[in-house]
């Protein structure tokens, strides 16, 4: 008798929660998604593994992280909507991004997406085995270009730690639009291009600088990342562009803003560069390497949704980036949208800590500015950021 691995038992219950867990986050965020995702759960939870589409799923996510699966399948069968495969083209007429208008709860979605899982298996299974998750959500530009308005700063060099392609390192050429979420007022336009390009919902109170100064000057724009995305080809950009949902259209039209702003970069002084690097070990190589010749201004660091895919939950990245930042002659500010692992709880399932770090003369500070939608849509602002905005008062005075 053939004894079963228990990870074998385990990985079908595991597989199917991560499935569960996307159903419940997009729930009332993306329709169509938390639809797709349910009925993977269920079928996970409901067929064994001689069900074809069952089978099929856990051979060939079995390599993966559980939490990556669900994100790359989805954004595999989105690819093929994109492209316009014609095996899925019944698919393809619930999908928004490509025109499709088809409810979501009209019959026939079920079959029409198991069906086209089957017929492309084998491109979806190469998917999942050498993709990355790419989580290039072009709103998560607010996470450092709104808090560097009340540093004073006349340039900084910019890093972004867990950059996929690097598009959130030319948030200061878009448009973000805060809103009172009560209220409907607009509170604050921040950065450059026309038309506003994100409508962000506000609530509670950031005191703002008034009137508002220009963001820093970039100086440099530096980027890493375990499997850097440079978007080289037409596929490069069609790849990105299917890890966005299927029926957020204008996710998708700000993705492709995103990338023409990068394009127009590329030719400027500081244009993105992207490095490879296996995050969290090897942050302080990338910081002494990567960084040294950076002496001449403050040094601004991000990283939005990143510590999930850790394998620490990015507990390493704060010793190591405090090690570093105490050597610095020059400023270092640390700036972060991402899941509090401990202590307070968000007000909603999936929001993010939006926190702040500073070595400045040789101090360390922290604030809890506010907690966020991981996507940027939304913004509930906490007591530390009057702190905040007070502690950058005194020193600009």
């Amino acid at each position: 008798m053939t004894q079963q691995n228990p990870t074998e038992e385990i990985f079908p219950i595991r597989l199917a929660r991560r499935f569960r867990k996307q159903q419940q986050f997009a729930a009332g965020y993306s329709p169509l998604y938390a639809r797709l995702f349910g009925l993977l759960a269920d079928w996970l939870a409901e067929k064994g593994e001689d069900d074809p589409l069952v089978g099929w799923l856990l051979q060939a996510g079995a390599a993966r992280a559980s939490f990556d699966v669900p994100l790359l399948l989805l954004a595999g069968v989105h690819r093929d909507v994109l492209t316009g495969v014609s095996e899925i083209a019944d698919l393809a007429r619930f999908y928004p991004t490509v025109g499709g208008s088809v409810p979501v709860a009209e019959y026939g979605l079920a079959n029409a997406f198991r069906s086209a899982i089957l017929a492309r298996k084998d491109p979806l299974a190469e998917f999942l085995a050498t993709a990355t998750v790419q989580t290039n959500e072009t709103a998560r530009g607010l996470c450092w270009l709104l808090p560097v308005l009340f540093t004073g700063w006349p340039a900084i060099h910019l890093v972004d730690l867990g950059a996929s392609a690097g598009l959130n390192l030319v948030a200061d050429s878009r448009h973000y639009r805060l809103i009172n979420d009560t209220e409907g007022k607009v509170v604050q336009d921040i950065g450059n291009g026309e038309p506003v390009q994100f409508l962000v919902a506000s609530h509670g109170t950031l005191p703002l600088p008034s009137p508002q100064p220009a963001a820093p000057r970039i100086l440099s724009r530096n980027g890493c990342d375990l499997a850097p995305f440079p978007l080289t080809t037409q596929r490069d950009e069609q790849t990105l562009a299917s890890f966005v949902w299927g029926d957020q259209v204008e996710r998708l039209v700000m993705l492709r803003k995103g990338i023409a702003a990068l394009h127009r970069i590329r030719h400027s002084p500081a244009p993105v560069q992207l490095y490879p690097a296996n995050l969290p070990d090897d942050l302080t190589c990338f910081l002494e390497q990567q960084m040294a010749p950076y002496k001449n201004a403050p040094v601004v660091l991000y990283n939005t949704y990143l510590t999930t895919y850790l394998h620490d939950k990015g507990a390493s990245l704060r010793p190591q980036l405090a090690a570093w930042a105490a050597k610095q002659s020059f400023p270092v500010l640390w700036l972060q949208w991402e899941t509090l692992w401990q202590g307070a709880k968000p007000p909603d399932l999936g929001w993010v800590g939006w926190t702040a770090d500073l070595w400045l003369n040789g101090r360390h500070t922290h604030w809890h500015l506010a907690w966020t939608h991981p996507h940027g849509t939304h913004i509930q602002w906490l007591p530390e950021s009057i702190a905040w905005a007070d502690f950058w008062r005194e020193q600009t005075r």
